[in-house]
């Protein structure tokens, strides 16, 4: 894979996000890994990403794209906007929707509306707006999900697709045929792994968890090589829970290591 297309998305380092001396700290160890891009997640409020931009110059990092949560974008377009630019961003990753109700299809084309009108304005100032999904987006409406139905409702001039493939994969559906599925549209993608722990003190049947990517048992190199297939040009790291050995610059290392293999 060329390394160029390999981020990390500012929630893979959590735990480093709490005063200006850590977020250096963890930006000149992602920068030392191999990384040359991040994704910056919707800490601290909806402002305080402006304050990154000497964090990546003084690191040598560029800002691939912001994640935001809807409701806060839609009340703060202009400012959402303008923070985008500070930071170098050409695009916007809409994190997800607390107030839209997946089994209602009057909620969902009421968010498609708004999506639209959001990707109307950021296109006239160069910012590409791209939804991210989770697992509630494939509930079922008849022989489609409510993720089908958002992307049918979209303009695709307008709205691209931020796709996290792990949620894909715990919801039930195949990433392969979800990356195929967004040709066109499927401009970054979201990865981690998924595997058990088994020395937990909880049932006999464990639950599944977060892992460095290629260390779990998702098929990482067929999603791959389908997003690729389908234009998309930007692999964002989410290792945001179950770090190798409570290690999240550890985990992030790992995971471009497999990555930078592919």
């Amino acid at each position: 894979m060329d390394k160029t297309q390999i981020a990390i998305n500012t929630e893979s380092f959590l735990d480093y996000l709490d005063n200006d001396a850590d977020i250096r700290k963890a930006l000149q160890a992602v920068k030392e890994i191999g990384y040359e891009s991040v994704e910056l997640w919707h800490v601290k409020g909806p402002e305080h990403q402006a304050s990154w931009r000497p964090f990546l110059d003084e690191a040598g990092l560029r800002c691939c794209a912001i994640h935001e949560l809807y409701e806060e974008v839609m009340e703060h377009i202009d400012g959402t906007i303008a923070k985008a630019k500070d930071v170098g961003a050409g695009i916007l990753a809409i994190g997800r929707s607390r107030d839209t109700d997946w089994e209602d299809e009057a909620s969902i084309r009421k968010l498609a509306e708004g999506l639209n009108e959001l990707g109307r304005k950021c296109q006239t100032e160069g910012i590409q707006v791209l939804y991210h999904n989770h697992n509630t987006e494939f509930s079922r409406f008849g022989d489609k999900t409510g993720l089908d139905l958002l992307f049918e409702l979209t303009d695709p001039e307008l709205v691209g697709s931020e796709l996290d493939v792990y949620w894909v994969q715990l919801s039930g559906a195949d990433p392969v045929k979800w990356c195929k599925k967004l040709d066109g549209r499927l401009k970054m993608i979201h990865l981690k792994d998924i595997g058990v722990v088994l020395n937990t003190p909880d049932s006999f049947i464990k639950r599944p968890v977060c892992r460095a990517v290629g260390s779990g048992n998702m098929e990482t190199t067929s999603i791959v090589e389908a997003a690729q297939e389908s234009g998309c040009r930007i692999f964002a790291i989410e290792t945001c829970t179950d770090w190798v050995d409570n290690d999240s610059i550890r985990c992030a290392r790992e995971s471009y290591q497999y990555l930078e293999q592919l």
